[in-house]
């Protein structure tokens, strides 16, 4: 155990003292995703998805085809929807559903 221990404490030393092979926000966004400040969260709808706590609506996970064209006419006329969804390359026919949260920020639920 005291082995490796030493082991470990070695191995952070070691990459304490050699230089960043990437920025602080390079290294950030890889590990905790890119972030874009932008008020617009997009969340990815796939099989199985359920969300925090199965909090996803039933028709978000089975939109239907009215839901599914009125969110892409809404993400489509939005010019910062739009941005959002290019930023984060996000085709618009992959759009199911847009929310306004409390915040007043936006959601793309999107697959």
């Amino acid at each position: 155990m005291k082995r490796m221990a030493g082991i470990v404490l070695t191995g952070l030393l070691l990459a304490a003292g050699t230089p960043a092979l990437a920025g602080d926000a390079e290294l950030a966004s890889i590990l905790f995703g890119k972030v874009y400040n932008d008020g617009v969260t997009a969340v990815q709808v796939g099989a199985g998805y359920r969300g925090r706590n199965g909090d996803v609506p039933l028709f978000v996970r089975h939109p239907s085809a009215a839901l599914v064209r009125a969110a892409q006419a809404q993400a489509a006329g939005d010019p910062t929807l739009g941005e959002a969804l290019s930023r984060r390359g996000i085709a618009l026919h992959n759009v199911i559903w847009v929310q306004t949260a409390m915040n007043g920020g936006r959601i793309i639920y999107h697959y």
